[in-house]
């Protein structure tokens, strides 16, 4: 969310270069315009999420339900706390200084567990799922003392965001090579953000102090429907739609600011509250094609495809629910180096469903569009399996971080999770 102080025009316009409002316009939320910040699954992770062709575990709840329908045996599988770091550089934000930003912390990416249900149907198979869809902690304090005009400038921040999903889900193979799945989630959105600035000039002609608390709570559901085929001995395709609709919000927003000039201050509390749903959820259309090469070698291929989504609430302006239509590819693999060492690659494109910035306007969001890449090995036994690896991700765009200016800073960004996961069949 971009956010600029309330004041009149002669206090919001500041003379100190490339500093033009004094205060950076404020994030208030974590990343949800992003749809692969963490890649799910535990052998699914390890393929960059390529896997809507293949889906036979507990992460087909998540990819394609209908690739259920070929699981080999029940299972349980998770991953243990994964560790996600973060860090943002606006260049030349300040006075010709680039801006950093770092965030991480540690979550839970996934559970799940795999039922065959012969015994009531035969072709029949249940799944559950718990997997986080977005996260962040941010705390982070900040000083910059004699740049250009500014004497000294302070920011702090505070911030925890989750966004997970709990899901269940029912695969049934209808004939030798094609299953069906149909699956249901519950969604949590969970952010609290609290950010204060102060600025002083090196004159001492002005004093800006702000502070914002923003916290945000919302509920939803979310349906599936996927279809796996295979057409050949070697090759399997999937196909999976979901789509969503939150059900409930809570929004609330305190922000107090005062701007001292010539020893006069003027003051700009507001406080900001809504209760109104916040709509649909975007359409989501995966597609993929797994090609068993040999008992060693597996390559896979997703096309993941996000509908816009209009924001339907006009008190949080800016909000995350609002979305551009989106398109990424994920390509993977694995190779078993031996019987019990396979190794995953995967190669991702993880864009923004913001729009591109508009060098005419203000107060927009960033728009950082990431490529990433992940590689896993395991230790695999004949009813179980521990892997580990990392997930990273470098990414380039655009942002307007200064608020009530239309100067635009080229981004760079780094992120990367470090992961272990564990699954065992019965």
């Amino acid at each position: 969310m971009r956010w600029m102080l309330q004041m009149d025009q002669s206090t919001k316009t500041m003379v100190m270069g490339s500093f033009a409002c004094g205060l950076f316009a404020s994030a208030a939320w974590a990343d949800q315009q992003h749809y692969n910040n963490v890649i799910t699954g535990e052998r699914a992770q390890g393929m960059g999420g390529a896997y809507a062709g293949v889906s036979d575990d507990a992460s087909g709840v998540f990819y394609n339900p209908g690739g259920l329908a070929f699981a080999q045996s029940n299972d349980i599988s998770g991953s243990a706390n994964a560790f996600y770091s973060k860090t943002v550089t606006y260049k030349k934000a300040i006075s010709g200084s680039d801006w950093v930003e770092n965030s991480g912390g540690t979550f839970a990416p996934f559970f799940g567990a795999l039922q065959k249900l012969d015994s009531l149907l035969p072709g029949l198979v249940g799944g559950f799922a718990y997997y986080t869809v977005d996260t962040q902690l941010t705390d982070q304090e900040k000083v910059l003392a004699s740049t250009g005009k500014i004497n000294r400038y302070h920011r702090a921040a505070n911030q925890r965001a989750a966004t997970w999903v709990g899901a269940a889900a029912l695969g049934y193979r209808i004939s030798s090579s094609m299953g069906i799945g149909f699956s249901l989630g519950y969604q949590k959105v969970d952010e609290l953000t609290q950010i204060s600035q102060n600025l002083t000039t090196t004159d001492s002609s002005r004093t800006l102090m702000s502070s914002d608390r923003i916290s945000l709570i919302a509920h939803g559901l979310q349906a599936g429907l996927g279809l796996q085929w295979a057409p050949a001995t070697k090759w399997s395709v999937g196909v999976m739609a979901r789509t969503g609709q939150y059900a409930s919000q809570k929004y609330d927003r305190v922000t107090d600011a005062i701007d001292i000039q010539g020893g006069t201050a003027s003051t700009a509390p507001s406080i900001e509250s809504s209760n109104k749903p916040l709509g649909s959820m975007p359409l989501q259309v995966r597609a993929g094609a797994a090609y068993f090469a040999s008992p060693k070698l597996l390559i896979t291929s997703d096309v993941d495809y996000h509908s816009a989504v209009e924001d339907t609430d006009t008190v949080i302006f800016g909000s995350p629910y609002a979305k551009e239509s989106v398109v990424n590819i994920a390509l993977g693999s694995e190779y078993y180096v031996t019987p019990s060492v396979p190794v995953r690659f995967g190669l991702f494109t993880n864009n923004d469903a913001t729009a591109e910035i508009d060098t005419s306007k203000q107060g927009q969001n960033d728009h950082i569009d990431y490529t990433g890449m992940s590689l896993f090995a395991a230790w695999a036994q004949p009813n179980s399996q521990v892997s580990a690896g990392i997930v990273t991700q470098l990414g380039k765009g655009k942002a307007q971080k200064i608020a009530g200016t239309t100067d635009t800073q080229d981004v760079s960004a780094l992120a990367y999770t470090l992961g272990f996961s564990a699954t065992h069949s019965f």
